[in-house]
């Protein structure tokens, strides 16, 4: 009995082991049956229950169902979890299991399959989105998928456009702490240094700068703050500015910028009496060894000579000072003189001594303590001590103006200070100096204004505009003209025909047919009464308080009030530099004066206005002139006669000589040229050679090897 009860078991047993792999593979394939129909319910209830049995190919399946849009239970993290669990499942599973469900399809290379199709489905979503938080969640959630750093690389670039458009030193603050990785890094620590250099500084007063400048000595916009310290604190460039400067701001890097501008304000004119004064006023000055080539020759006068073909320069008594070694040389001016030999140029000082080397293809004059140098065609600056402080890297270069000069580099146009660091990036076709703080700028074709930041303060969308050099601005939209404040407000707006240049603090309006005159707050103080004639735009601005106008087919003169000077009642009236008015009866030409008296009666031809105390005046083809009072001291006899320069005329027939402004011909007419050097010494040339003569009596300072004053043959 007990024999059957074991031969029993055995056998059932027996029955169980072969019909437990049916059983087993029935619930398992019954799944991915459920699951090929899309039978999501059956299929995912079927998948939990075999989990514990057959962990990866439930796990597997159940991350299909949940990586699958088309089903209620369409989760992208549950079917991540379930495929990493799945992996994780596979990995530890026996060969005997891998092979099972290797028969129904999960394999390594299908859960790889899964896990990237999860990746991509994950990938979309986030595209989808197109946020920072999105990419954020991609990455947090799927370290490891195949796109990866391609989100990482969108993230950065949309949270630093995020950053961009707060634009405050916070946002890249906090980008710079969270995005240490990104590409965008560098830029973003630059941006947010300068954004706290702008929050900081926003009063734009000397006070928030020095804040500034204690609070974050190494930021790399210190250099800014100290520059726009010394700008501040030297609005006028005057000598008590700059003394006060230096004293308040020792440390400041344009110390020795302000000790320079100091000395040359102070002695413009380079004398010895001027200098000595400036060594005991100023002991403390630190560049006392330039003072000596200056002391030494401040008193002299020197004058350009040529001897065999070079040139050097001489005192007023004809003693050579500088040897004639020069291709050619031009006058001093404030101390140097630029000088060439070849096709190269450099500069000297008044010792003779070079300064700035005579190496490069052009040098200009220095303006706020620099000169602009070019060589084979990139430009520099040099400093008035002949160094190059700004590097020759660019294919133009401005002069200094407040500070700053334009700068081309690649074809586009920017600004940088004065040791040629870019302060604005070069972004426009077409730039202008600096001038109370404003630049114009142009971009295809239209112009506009940027402050010294760079921000726009007045939109590229004009014709033209003038410039804030001398107050408001001009400017031309859709060809009509107006004003422009400085702070981009429109004072005039742009529906005349012509706007002129302010003179005593009035611009001629032209509108149509008629004319007036605005003040620089574009308010019309004298009323578009006034007939605006034929080339009114030539003729009509104010000079010295008074302008000429037209009323009734008459012309007369007013004064900034709108008084009348000179009835209307002349045919033409000429410039209105006073104290007398050239005016024109039918078809002679007189002189009244300001009362409206005329002086000098209607009988000339042609007259000129008042330069230096006499008027040319003009009979048929011969010129004479008459001084202040209306007396012709020169008589209508020259057929060449030059405006007046230092009180005197160059004028004459065939040849020409000198009058002084009492008519009397002090150098003989004896030459074929004449310059004017200054109120003392005239240049004469005839032929190829010239000397100098004085012009108190006509005697020769100096004369050219070959000089002869019988030889009129031309230059």
């Amino acid at each position: 009995m007990g024999s059957l009860r074991r031969l029993r078991a055995a056998g059932l047993f027996i029955l169980a082991l072969l019909a437990m792999p049916t059983v087993r593979a029935g619930k398992l394939e019954k799944a991915f049956q459920a699951l090929e129909v899309h039978d999501y319910f059956k299929a995912r209830a079927l998948f939990r229950k075999e989990v514990k049995k057959h962990p990866a190919a439930a796990w597997y399946g159940l991350s299909v169902i949940h990586g699958r849009a088309n089903n209620p239970f369409y989760d992208l993290d549950s079917a991540y979890q379930f495929i990493v669990s799945a992996d994780m499942a596979f990995t530890a599973a026996p060969d005997k299991e891998r092979v099972y469900i290797g028969g129904l399809g999960v394999s390594h290379t299908s859960i790889m399959a899964q896990r990237a199709h999860v990746y991509e489905r994950a990938w979309e979503v986030a595209r989808g989105q197109n946020t920072v938080a999105a990419y954020q969640g991609y990455l947090d959630r799927y370290p490891s998928g195949q796109r990866a750093e391609e989100a990482r690389a969108v993230m950065h670039h949309l949270a630093f456009q995020e950053a961009r458009q707060q634009n405050t030193a916070e946002a890249y603050r906090a980008f710079v702490e969270r995005f240490r990785d990104s590409r965008q890094v560098y830029e973003a620590r630059t941006r947010m240094l300068d954004a706290i250099y702008e929050e900081q500084t926003s009063a734009r007063n000397v006070a928030s700068y020095r804040a500034f400048i204690a609070a974050y000595p190494d930021n790399p916009n210190v250099r800014k703050a100290e520059d726009e310290i010394y700008r501040l604190s030297t609005p006028g460039r005057t000598i008590a500015e700059y003394r006060a400067f230096i004293k308040a701001e020792p440390l400041n890097h344009r110390v020795p910028d302000a000790w320079r501008s100091l000395y040359e304000t102070y002695s413009k004119d380079l004398n010895a009496g001027t200098i000595t004064r400036f060594i005991a006023e100023y002991p403390d000055y630190p560049f006392m060894e330039e003072l000596v080539d200056d002391y030494r020759t401040a008193s002299v006068e020197l004058l350009p000579f040529r001897r065999n073909g070079k040139w050097g320069f001489m005192d007023t008594d004809g003693t050579e000072r500088i040897k004639a070694e020069y291709d050619w040389v031009e006058s001093f001016i404030n101390g140097q003189a630029i000088v060439g030999v070849g096709e190269r140029m450099g500069t000297i000082n008044r010792s003779g001594r070079v300064v700035v080397p005579v190496e490069y293809d052009e040098v200009r004059e220095f303006n706020e303590g620099t000169a602009v140098v070019e060589r084979n065609g990139r430009f520099g600056a040099v400093d008035r001590g002949g160094e190059l402080v700004v590097p020759m890297v660019f294919t133009e270069l401005g002069d200094l103006s407040e500070g700053l000069a334009y700068a081309e580099d690649h074809g586009k146009l920017g600004y940088v200070n004065a040791r040629g660091e870019v302060v604005i990036a070069p972004v426009y076709e077409e730039a202008a100096a600096f001038h109370r703080d404003r630049a114009v700028v142009g971009h295809q074709g239209r112009y506009g204004v940027i402050g010294r930041s760079g921000q726009v303060v007045v939109p590229l969308e004009y014709e033209w505009v003038e410039g804030f050099e001398h107050g408001p601005s001009r400017m031309r939209k859709d060809g009509r003209t107006g004003l422009l404040a400085p702070q981009g407000t429109i004072l005039l707006e742009p529906k005349h025909d012509h706007v002129g240049a302010f003179h005593d603090g009035l611009a001629l309006v032209v509108t149509g047919d008629r004319c007036g005159y605005v003040d620089t707050t574009g308010r019309f103080v004298i009323a578009q009464d006034y007939e605006a004639a034929q080339d009114v735009a030539s003729w009509g601005d104010f000079v010295h308080g008074h302008a000429e106008v037209q009323q009734g087919g008459k012309r007369g003169v007013i004064g900034t009030r709108n008084e009348r000077v000179v009835p209307f009642q002349y045919v033409d009236v000429g410039g209105t530099n006073g104290p007398l008015f050239p005016v024109k009866k039918k078809s002679k030409w007189g002189f009244v004066d300001a009362r409206g008296t005329m002086v000098v009666e209607a009988k000339y031809d042609q007259v000129w206005d008042l330069v230096d105390g006499l008027a040319r005046v003009g009979v048929g083809g011969l010129l004479g002139a008459v001084d202040s009072t209306g007396k012709e001291v020169v008589p209508v006899s020259n057929t060449v006669l030059a405006d007046a320069q230092y009180g005197h005329l160059v004028g004459g027939t065939s040849t020409i000589g000198v009058y002084n402004a009492q008519g009397q011909l002090v150098i003989p007419a004896e030459h074929v040229s004449i310059t004017l050097v200054n109120d003392r010494i005239a240049k004469v040339t005839n032929g190829q050679r010239f000397a100098y003569r004085l012009l108190a009596d006509g005697s020769y300072l100096w004369k050219e090897a070959g000089f002869s004053a019988a030889d009129r043959s031309p230059e």
